[in-house]
């Protein structure tokens, strides 16, 4: 059986001009799909605190960014007390007091003076014996990791199909 394609100058011509717009809509619905699935995973393993799903937990977000012909995918949270929260805190290295007293007006009811005195308390508690982290980023990481590498080295094929009007 002989198969034959041929390509006509005008249409690979076409090919080849659609083909970078196609890798980076490609690109920009694969990052998308890959923190979508990331922040489920790092939501799920998150401790909930104060806030609950509204505290840290509800605080991870990815963001697709588009630059030039470039595309970039970034998550995180803006809560500064995310790095603790996933690494620990050793021994020896206070915390600051001011999370520490909403925490405990919200989690423990106590008044503003109540409230300070406890987040003292805890805050040299965490100094002396550390915390233990969560790693739920690491984590995270870790287990999607080979499905993210497979879903990012497809990226060239299916803007291909883009392209070629086949199926997505």
């Amino acid at each position: 059986m002989e198969f034959e394609v041929s390509i006509s100058d005008e249409g690979a011509t076409r090919f080849l001009e659609q083909l970078p717009q196609a890798l980076q809509d490609e690109a920009e619905a694969t990052l998308l799909f890959v923190l979508a699935r990331l922040e489920k995973e790092v939501v799920e393993k998150t401790p909930r605190g104060v806030g609950g799903e509204a505290g840290l937990a509800g605080s991870w977000a990815g963001e697709v960014v588009r630059y030039g012909e470039g595309v970039m995918g970034v998550f995180g949270t803006p809560f500064e007390y995310a790095e603790p929260v996933e690494l620990g805190r050793k021994p020896g290295k206070r915390p600051p007091t001011e999370p520490l007293v909403l925490w405990a007006r919200r989690k423990l009811g106590l008044d503003e003076r109540q409230a300070k005195r406890a987040a003292y308390v805890i805050a040299r508690a965490i100094g002396k014996r550390g915390i233990e982290g969560h790693f739920m980023l690491r984590d995270s990481w870790t287990m999607l990791e080979p499905w993210i590498r497979d879903e990012l080295e497809g990226i060239p094929d299916r803007a291909q199909r883009r392209v070629s009007g086949g199926a997505f």
